[in-house]
């Protein structure tokens, strides 16, 4: 039986920042590694000149899943920052309430759940805070005597902020979604390597396997065929191989890295 291991991973879409083996999933442990994730940031903003000496890195949106204790700790280490929560996971977890609604209405044709479905679907169809929060209060009326129902509308409007903040920023995703096919390419290079046994062989095997799905293309049949994540975001190689350009960068940047002597 393999031994469950927890990975917290900063990304934009499916491009990798930073990654790092965490314990367990306790807020005061996510505090712990948002702050060293927090700290990076901010070296290596200063470093590379994209942050000024005593300016520090603070996103302004963060999207994550459900999990309360990292939205608590990201609240902690950035007051301001304007939580996301992803919502597929929403409609993923309204989508188990109409399970369990059609379970307790036999009675139910699938004409009828289907109109059910679509009703509560449909929030997530929203344009806006406003339309959300309208369709939530429509449905609430239309089922308010559905105590199935009506619990899963609580939940949705408690967290309509973090359903709709990303309408905020321009470039803020709704979803954490894009991240998983990054996910399953470490997870099996972390269940290949048999490296991860050993808690400390893991950050530095972790975000070696992370600048390789950073920066090596797509195959020919892919949607970025031809391109690396990297370049989808906009890096340029200038047609410099990959690990050519990664061996540049990297020894492009050793002065700002060591010390000078005094």
């Amino acid at each position: 039986m393999g031994e469950r291991i927890y990975l917290f991973l900063a990304s934009q879409g499916e491009l990798i920042w930073y990654g790092e083996w965490m314990e367990n999933t306790e807020e005061a442990t996510f505090q712990e590694t948002i702050n060293r994730f927090l700290t990076t940031m901010d070296e290596a903003g200063q470093v590379s000149g994209h942050l000024e000496p005593e300016e520090l890195y603070a996103p302004a949106s963060v999207t994550t899943d459900g999990w309360r204790p990292v939205q608590n700790a990201w609240k902690t280490e950035v007051p301001d920052v304007d939580l996301i929560e992803c919502n597929l996971h929403g409609k993923k977890r309204v989508s188990v309430t109409l399970d369990e609604f059609a379970k307790a209405h036999p009675d139910y044709s699938a004409a009828q759940l289907q109109q059910v479905n679509e009703d509560l679907q449909a929030v997530f169809e929203a344009p806006s805070l406003a339309a959300f929060s309208q369709r939530i209060r429509r449905n609430r009326e239309r089922y308010a005597d559905e105590p199935i129902l009506s619990q899963r509308l609580d939940i949705l409007n408690e967290k309509r902020f973090l359903f709709t903040n990303h309408f905020k920023h321009e470039e803020a995703s709704a979803y954490s979604a894009p991240l998983d096919r990054s996910m399953r390419f470490l997870n099996e290079k972390l269940e290949s390597s048999g490296q991860y046994r050993s808690a400390d062989a893991i950050d530095p095997m972790l975000n070696a396997w992370a600048i390789v799905n950073n920066l090596r293309q797509f195959l020919p049949d892919a949607k970025k065929a031809g391109q690396s994540l990297a370049e989808f975001f906009g890096a340029q190689f200038h047609g410099i191989p990959w690990m050519e350009a990664l061996n540049l960068c990297t020894v492009g940047n050793l002065d700002a890295l060591i010390a000078s002597p005094t």
